[in-house]
């Protein structure tokens, strides 16, 4: 429990949600993912626009709180966190900006592994 005149501190500045949890991550740099298709009413940090999609996870952020749990009163439930590119025309659809790429944060729960056509 944080001491009453840390309080205002956190609320102001956040507070750290790494945390240490036993189980490796399951993706790499390089590895080809694509998204869960969970169509949830509740609280998700995956965008809509980005489920069931093929991406490419290009970086490893740690285990963090898993807000879509936390949110719910289920607890932090830590999470593999990574930072996974999309082509635009993944998300967008042909002819929809031309070259380019979406970055997003995504909790190993959302991602699917293995080669993706």
């Amino acid at each position: 429990m944080l001491p009453k005149e840390m309080v205002a501190i956190a609320m102001a500045t956040g507070a750290p949600t790494l945390r240490a949890i036993e189980t490796a991550p399951k993706f790499k740099p390089g590895d080809d993912i694509r998204t869960t298709n969970d169509n949830v009413s509740t609280h998700t940090r995956l965008p809509g626009y980005a489920r069931d999609k093929r991406g490419t996870v290009v970086g490893y952020e740690g285990a963090h709180v898993f807000p879509d749990a936390h949110s719910a009163g289920r607890g932090e439930c830590p999470d593999h966190l990574y930072r996974v590119r999309f082509d635009s025309e993944t998300l967008w659809g042909k002819g929809s900006d031309g070259p380019g790429a979406v970055y997003l944060s995504l909790w190993e729960s959302y991602l699917l592994a293995g080669k993706v056509s």
